[in-house]
């Protein structure tokens, strides 16, 4: 049960809550070795089974389970985290009615667990209050090696931010301005 307690222990650490056994939905109990509910932003209802268990008796259990959240009206996504190996039949078959994280390894390190339910898990994101980054259009004109009393370099480069087209409408304007030629030229000739 060490594997099965990692998994709860790393969800439980993202926000998750332990559901008692056996796993009760409008009356009917399921026998699911572990299962998870998602607080706050996530929603999803997270099993957790092992190779130990027969799969035709697994796909029962799913199966009955989707059918019972149904009668139920619920719209919460259903996640098996499944401990050790799996064919890929057997996986197709849950597949209909859940969402499999698969851990190839029944006894597996927590950095295993959470490389195989990273979709479960918030994103890590760098704090960036801790980091003091340059403007990034001063970071661009550095990498490019431009200067920045160029005002004509600047606003091409700040023409980025609306897309492609600006910065070749914004690079047009500053080469016809460097040959001196007008628009007002081009219809003239015409």
């Amino acid at each position: 049960m060490a594997g099965i307690s990692d998994v709860l222990t790393v969800l439980e650490k993202a926000g998750f809550e332990k559901l008692p056994k056996p796993l009760t939905v409008v009356g009917t109990e399921f026998d699911f070795e572990a299962a998870a509910r998602g607080t706050g932003s996530s929603h999803d209802l997270v099993l957790i089974m092992t190779d130990q268990v027969p799969t035709r008796r697994l796909q029962r259990l799913v199966a009955g389970l989707a059918r019972s959240l149904d009668l139920a009206s619920s719209r919460r996504p259903v996640s098996l985290v499944f401990l050790g190996a799996i064919a890929a039949g057997d996986r197709v078959e849950l597949e209909r009615y859940a969402r499999v994280l698969s851990v190839g390894s029944s006894l597996p390190s927590v950095s295993e667990v959470e490389e195989a339910i990273a979709v479960l898990l918030p994103l890590k994101l760098p704090n960036t209050d801790l980091v003091h980054g340059n403007d990034p259009v001063n970071e661009v004109m550095a990498t490019l090696g431009m200067s920045k009393d160029t005002p004509d370099h600047i606003a091409l480069v700040r023409a980025a931010v609306d897309g492609a087209e600006a910065v070749r409408e914004r690079l047009r304007r500053y080469v016809n301005a460097g040959v001196e030629w007008h628009d007002d030229l081009e219809e003239d000739d015409e």
